[in-house]
């Protein structure tokens, strides 16, 4: 998780230059897609650069959703998909995953 976050982190400045390029909404809005449509809860969430927020999100069926926050109110969804699984904690960014 923490070099998930950190990678995350290290594409946050170029991302909120971009974000017009990305899928964003008012916060709300995407997190109706993803409480209310994907049945997902925030499992973690990170500053930033330039107040922004990021937040990691999943359900047990295994969808994920990977969301900045910009500080003007917008959300910019950066990933989705499926297959999530909980590391346990905190684990080594080198080796084998499993």
């Amino acid at each position: 998780m923490r070099f998930l976050l950190l990678a995350a982190t290290l594409l946050i400045q170029p991302l909120i230059a971009t974000a017009q390029t990305l899928p964003c909404a008012m916060r709300e809005r995407l997190l109706a897609f993803v409480i209310d449509q994907r049945g997902e809860v925030r499992l973690a969430t990170a500053q930033a650069a330039r107040g922004a927020t990021l937040e990691i999100f999943a359900a047990e069926t295994g969808s994920w959703t990977i969301l900045l926050t910009l500080p003007d109110g917008r959300s910019c969804l950066l990933a989705n998909g499926d297959r999530f699984e909980a590391t346990g904690g905190l684990q080594p960014a080198r080796g084998n995953p499993t």
